[in-house]
């Protein structure tokens, strides 16, 4: 049994998993560079010249985050996560279009977008094929 142990801030931000700390926790990909979507990162940044269809893949742990953002336009990319809960795809069309989705133990769900361009609201999601 735990007697008077202590844990520092250190040791225990020093422990969280990489996805959780935001920083020094991005993906930089631009198309034809790279396919598949880290799921070890928080933060992926999207830079589109021309058209691209990229996965992503399972996550490990219940309740982890994956930001997606569209931060260069040139193209479009379609975003098609192994497991979904509730919809086929993601359209990142315009820079700025944005999805924030969470790893449920079973599938990514949406818990947030923006999607910014001058197209019909809500394209980034593509509930079916």
């Amino acid at each position: 049994t735990p007697i008077n142990k202590k844990v520092s801030v250190t040791d225990f931000i020093n422990n969280l998993p990489s996805f959780i700390g935001f920083s020094n926790s991005v993906q930089d990909i631009a198309d034809d560079t790279v396919a598949a979507i880290s799921i070890t990162t928080a933060l992926t940044l999207l830079e589109t010249t021309g058209s691209v269809a990229t996965t992503l893949a399972n996550g490990t742990v219940q309740g982890q985050i994956k930001i997606i953002v569209h931060d260069t336009d040139g193209g479009a990319s379609v975003c098609t996560p192994q497991t979904r809960l509730g919809y086929a795809d993601l359209n990142f069309v315009d820079d700025g279009d944005t999805a924030m989705l969470m790893w449920t133990g079973a599938a990514w769900a949406i818990i947030g977008f923006a999607d910014v361009g001058a197209d019909i609201p809500a394209d980034i999601i593509d509930i079916a094929n």
